[in-house]
């Protein structure tokens, strides 16, 4: 052993006797370049530069070409550390956070890897893969998403804990969570798994729980742990049909206790909707249709279908709860996505009585509720982390998933649940001695958890607790204090969202739509003022023209709309974020502004962002290039089928009491008049292919009211016949159409779908895009397979042909346009497609087409 060794063995040696433990300081050797050699022991770093080992944190030196950092350092591991390694029979390798995934080698052997920058790394390492007294290698390959990446701790090898070493998990041979188990016999197992070489004794017990947490059986056993995989049996016929198994793992050797906890099946209960003990005090000029008096079908209906069958039906049921069954979750938003699917669910099924659907929302509910602790905590957190990062944004949604549920059924534990994380919340946040700063347990300047005022208020109106209510207003001040987004001050004085908190796009306008809900049951004007300013900022300055706004999450500076895949635009919780917001201002003012914006965001970007055929959603959805949809658990899986099970909400509703169509989609709509009239209304029409509509009136009771049709603000020759005799339309946004009405009365409205050309502004300048009545145009490259990558079109005089036939024969949509274009020196013609269809083979996507 040379000098420059005998020396790391001396210090290492000195330090493990002094700690029982070796950190690994000094210099960390690193590199961009993403060559997998570089775990391996042999491999050349000479030329990798260094950092120190509390020091591993890169910012401004990731280059945009790789997102990987691969980091290594050769140590001597001296055999005074096996006196440690007796005590669980492993050692561990502590690295602390890092962002945001990484794969740690040893000595070239892939050891373990960490898919979430939330999670402390604690790599186990066995005494055979470690050559004592002599050079090892570490390695690891940190993947990162731009911006910055970073080891948290100074790297440290020392003694494993024992939940390090027994890694417990269930399963059940019968039975699957899916299934009602009561009189089943089912074996259900618990399953450990040994990291250590060496076996130890120990008990495992198996508490068996009803939904009301009642016990009805425990089963003690005594157990031999040997290393590797373990199963321990205990076969019971349940009485319940939900049911919840706890097992206990004690190791009397280490003074180890842990539990693991397992659920199956669901009560089938019967739905009778809640009530709100607190009505809005603000107006409310728009009531949205009864989801369960309308029927949408025709393209519309066609993507509402699918979000049903393609996503609901096929999402992962156990990945959304397992962080909260058992904690912590996988990565730090976990929490967010069962509540985001409760909603989802709830407003679908209200609309379709689909019975698969309920079974889903009853299992999903229930066993959510199960995995609340005694204090009300229902997050994805261990005891240390509670209250930092995502926690309170996960109870966010909680509140949003528990309270959608309890409005549809009546289910008191639901509302029971959301009281103890409310209570829960207020308590342990605030300005009093003890209470946590809600702005340092959320991201964003706080704005991820101050957006829990979303839900608060909802809790607010369903149990009329006034502490509730005083919480949403502790949020609105929090957000002044000297570490806070000043959400409501800035937009006051500076009125741009841009310039508001750091400008995150998600978090921000979550707030606004609390801020809304707030002012709704306040009636306070103060609190309403700012969301305007920041809707009209939106609107006239950071919109793209298929109803979205954002690049890399955050709004931009003035009418600068990167619309590129690289630009990370679109991000589809945004997108179903401004839907909401606008829902919110249409039911307060009922103007047809807000009815344009939601007609933008769904008839192009929100349906865009989600694949007809196979219910993938695109988490950013760009309007140049191919959209990368994906089914992987992500925010944006969960926000945009949200987003779309909101559209029967505001396609049809009643503006100051009168039936109002808004959208026009074939369909059923009911609604009641004059107390309890009942009409319904029945549309028939190809739109958005044309524009010829026929809504056949039919009430109940031969009455006089007023019926509004909406005058689209892109629609041409608009039109309107009651019984054949044409009516009189005005400039007003709204037809009133208010007469006495029979059975079988008959409304004919027609109206051309012009093109209308949009320039591209400072991002896209000399470049156009086409508009058709409420759907941009798009080139799809998979549609055009032999056309020139160059082409340019002319803006003027432009014809449009319909061209269906071009569509392949899976493909969701019958609508294709034929339109002429310049493509070297020759007249071509090429085929374009409505934004919410395009990409769905894969295509790459062209919006902004070069004109001539």
């Amino acid at each position: 052993m040379n000098i420059k060794y005998k020396l790391l063995f001396l210090f290492a040696f000195t330090t493990s006797m002094a700690f029982a433990q070796l950190p690994l300081t000094g210099p960390w050797r690193y590199s961009f370049t993403n060559d997998k050699s570089s775990a391996e022991p042999g491999f050349n770093d000479s030329d990798w530069k260094t950092k120190a080992s509390d020091k591993l944190k890169w910012d401004q030196e990731l280059p945009k070409s790789s997102n990987v950092v691969w980091i290594r350092k050769k140590v001597v591991i001296p055999s005074s550390l096996k006196n440690e390694l007796k005590k669980t029979g492993v050692l561990v390798l502590y690295l602390g956070r890092i962002k945001q995934e990484d794969k740690f080698y040893l000595n070239g052997k892939f050891m373990g890897e960490t898919n979430s920058g939330d999670i402390k790394r604690a790599y186990v390492i066995n005494e055979k893969d470690i050559s004592w007294d002599q050079e090892n290698t570490i390695a690891v390959s940190i993947s990162h998403w731009g911006g910055s990446s970073s080891v948290e701790a100074s790297p440290i090898i020392t003694a494993a804990k024992p939940q390090q070493v027994f890694i417990m998990a269930a399963k059940a041979t019968g039975a699957t969570n899916k299934h009602k188990v009561n009189g089943k016999e089912v074996v259900y197992i618990g399953t450990l798994k040994n990291k250590a070489e060496r076996t130890v004794n120990g008990t495992m017990t198996a508490d068996f729980y009803d939904l009301d947490q009642r016990k009805l059986k425990s089963v003690v056993k005594n157990i031999t742990i040997k290393a590797g995989d373990n199963t321990y049996s205990f076969p019971y016929k349940s009485p319940s049909s939900f049911l919840k198994v706890q097992y206990t793992l004690s190791i009397p050797t280490y003074g180890y206790k842990a539990h693991w906890n397992d659920e199956y099946g669901f009560m089938d209960i019967s739905y009778k909707p809640a009530i709100p003990v607190v009505a809005y005090k603000a107006k409310e000029t728009f009531n949205p249709a009864l989801l369960g008096q309308q029927t949408i079908q025709g393209w519309l209906g066609e993507k509402l279908k699918a979000n049903k069958d393609q996503r609901l039906y096929k999402v992962d049921e156990a990945g959304l709860l397992a962080g909260f069954i058992n904690k912590p979750g996988v990565h730090p938003w976990i929490g967010e996505h069962v509540g985001k699917f409760l909603e989802t669910a709830c407003n679908t099924y209200q609309n379709t009585k689909d019975p698969l659907l309920k079974t889903q929302l009853d299992r999903t509910a229930q066993q959510l509720i199960a995995a609340q602790l005694t204090d009300g905590y229902l997050g994805t957190y261990d005891n240390e982390s509670q209250w930092t990062s995502w926690d309170v944004w996960s109870h966010k949604y909680d509140l949003v998933g528990l309270l959608s549920y309890y409005e549809l059924t009546g289910y008191l534990p639901a509302l029971t649940a959301s009281k103890k994380i409310g209570d829960l919340l207020y308590k342990r946040f605030g300005n009093k001695a003890g209470q946590l700063d809600i702005i340092k347990s959320g991201a964003h300047v706080g704005m991820a958890a101050t957006s829990v005022i979303d839900p608060m208020t909802d809790l607010y109106r369903f149990s009329g607790k006034k502490e509730y209510l005083d919480f949403c207003y502790y949020i609105t001040q929090s957000y002044d204090q000297k570490n806070g987004p000043k959400i409501l001050s800035t937009l006051d004085s500076l009125g741009r969202v841009d310039k508001t908190a750091n400008a995150k796009a998600y978090e921000m306008m979550s707030n606004l739509v609390g801020l809304v809900k707030l002012y709704r049951v306040t009636g306070d004007e103060k609190i309403l003022k700012p969301v305007l300013t920041a809707w009209n900022d939106i609107t006239t300055k950071r919109l793209y023209i298929t109803g979205t706004t954002s690049s890399f999450e955050h709004f931009q500076d003035d009418h600068l709309l990167p619309a590129s895949k690289n630009d990370n635009m679109g991000e589809g919780c945004v997108t179903t974020t401004w839907v909401q917001l606008n829902f919110q201002l249409l039911s307060i003012f009922g103007k047809m502004e807000y009815v344009n914006e939601l007609e933008r965001a769904v008839y192009n970007h929100l349906i865009g962002a989600e694949n007809p055929q196979t219910g993938c959603v695109s988490y950013y959805t760009p309007l140049m290039g191919a959209k990368p949809y994906g089914c992987n658990i992500t925010c944006c899986m969960s926000s945009v089928p949200r987003g779309i099970a909101m559209i029967p909400l505001f396609t049809n509703g009643k503006i100051n009491g009168s039936p109002s169509i808004l959208f026009y989609q074939p369909g059923v709509y009911k609604s009641f008049v004059n107390g309890k009239n009942l009409v319904e209304f029945t549309t028939q029409t190809s739109f958005p292919e044309n524009g010829d509509v026929t809504i056949n009136v039919n009430p109940a009771v031969n009455s006089k009211f007023e019926v509004l049709l909406r005058k689209p603000y892109w629609a041409g020759d608009f039109k309107i016949a009651v019984n054949g005799k044409e009516q009189t339309v005005t400039t007003n946004e709204t037809v009133s159409l208010n007469r006495f009405w029979n059975k079988g009365d008959r409304i004919n409205v027609s109206f051309t779908l012009p093109v209308k050309v949009l320039d591209g502004g400072i991002s896209y300048p000399g470049s156009i895009a086409f508009q058709r009545g409420p759907q941009v145009l798009v080139f799809d490259k998979k549609l055009n397979p032999t056309l020139p990558e160059v082409f340019t079109v002319q803006p003027n005089s432009v014809q449009l042909n319909n061209a269906p036939c071009v569509l392949p024969a899976k493909w969701i949509g019958t609508q294709a346009y034929q339109v002429k274009a310049e493509a070297g020196g020759k007249t071509e013609n090429i085929i374009l497609v409505p934004y919410a269809d395009a990409s769905q083979t894969g295509g790459e996507v062209s919006t902004w087409l070069k004109k001539q």
